[in-house]
């Protein structure tokens, strides 16, 4: 039997293949057709296939009995499952169809997903067990679908964290020479320019700061399902430190308070500034994560929380209670910001700083009275 994995592969990673090695130790199945998508109907991939093609090749050096179906980059139409399913069935015969759990979940919002169950066996991967999942298994198998799940769980591998780490020079849970084929071809360059610039306007300590703040935040976005933009977790994240090495001119900018100049915050107004004059942000949630990212405020959007608990608690950060504040962050971002801004405080007292700025005393008071 064939079996069919479809997917953007963008780009592939190490679940990628090691859901193939599965597929192929399992009884019956003497090949694995991958099915690139070119113009999916539920999201859009701005890779080009012939780079997600080449990624593939290179990440699969290995692996025999695996084919690469150029099916869906033949025309520039929308492809549904249910209406690939006969073309792939005249191409190979048997065939069964590789979906996530998720996706058996979300079934029911697939175009003619009756026609899927009657035309193709379904062999389903999961990250374990899920209510829903059991519920969406017994309701199909009821309408008659032929399902398998696999008993390989794979690891929660994100591509699009993939993608915007990528972006700042990391490559977590892709195969070296996949690796090195993105940073040949600048695949997921798309702040290049920007990175850049800030690279060379800032000390390199802080640049690799502002990079730790951007992937932790990253992360954090995808691993607490908070739904922010990835765009702008990113951009908020690697400027929140842009103004670090001009504070000595804040005096002359309208955009800090007189009574943040001097201070250990300044920054952050003055870094608001910086991202939009001199590095185009024109985007208001991104300005304004940035503008409170040291202080905190009594009322913070997402955005602004998850800027201000990265700027404390990425991987370059060390010290006595950053392992706790981490493990809050696990539970919830509500949590963690609430414990960051109370080490916060606690810290500003102990180390006596001098007067704690107004914001963050705001930022306390509106945690206090949660």
């Amino acid at each position: 039997m064939r079996v069919i994995f479809g997917g953007a592969f963008n780009p592939i990673h190490n679940e990628h293949v090691n859901i193939i090695r599965s597929l192929l130790s399992t009884e019956g199945v003497d090949k694995v057709i991958l099915l690139p998508s070119n113009n999916p109907p539920h999201k859009h991939c701005a890779t080009s296939f012939e780079d997600r093609e080449e990624m593939i090749k290179i990440a699969l050096g290995d692996c025999r009995d695996v084919e690469i179906c150029d099916l869906e980059s033949r025309d520039g139409d929308r492809h549904y499952t249910c209406e690939v399913l006969p073309k792939l069935k005249q191409m190979y015969g048997d065939i069964a169809f590789v979906i996530g759990g998720d996706s058996l979940i979300d079934l029911n919002k697939w175009k003619n997903p009756r026609d899927i169950i009657r035309q193709s066996p379904l062999i389903v991967f999961t990250r374990g067990e899920d209510v829903r999942f059991n519920e969406a298994l017994k309701y199909w198998r009821q309408q008659g679908a032929d399902i398998k799940v696999s008993d390989y769980h794979p690891a929660d591998v994100s591509s699009t964290v993939i993608r915007y780490k990528a972006a700042l020079g990391e490559f977590d849970d892709v195969d070296i020479r996949v690796a090195e084929y993105i940073k040949e071809r600048g695949i997921y360059g798309f702040y290049a320019p920007l990175l850049t610039r800030l690279e060379s306007d800032i000390p390199l300590c802080t640049f690799l700061h502002c990079l730790r703040t951007a992937s932790f935040a990253i992360e954090t976005n995808y691993s607490l399902s908070l739904g922010l933009d990835y765009d702008k977790v990113l951009l908020a994240g690697v400027l929140h430190d842009c103004a670090k090495a001009l504070c000595h001119i804040s005096h002359v900018s309208e955009s800090v308070p007189k009574d943040a100049v001097g201070t250990p915050v300044e920054h952050q107004f003055l870094g608001a500034e910086i991202a939009r004059s001199k590095y185009g942000v024109q985007d208001a949630d991104v300005l304004e994560a940035i503008k409170y990212h040291t202080t905190g405020k009594k009322v913070m959007t997402d955005l602004q929380k998850l800027i201000f608990c990265s700027d404390m608690l990425e991987r370059g950060r060390d010290y006595a209670e950053v392992g706790y504040l981490r493990k809050c962050m696990k539970k919830s971002l509500d949590f963690a910001y609430s414990e960051c801004v109370k080490s916060q405080y606690e810290f500003l007292l102990s180390s006596k700083c001098g007067e704690i700025y107004p914001l963050t005393l705001e930022a306390l008071d509106g945690i206090n009275k949660k």
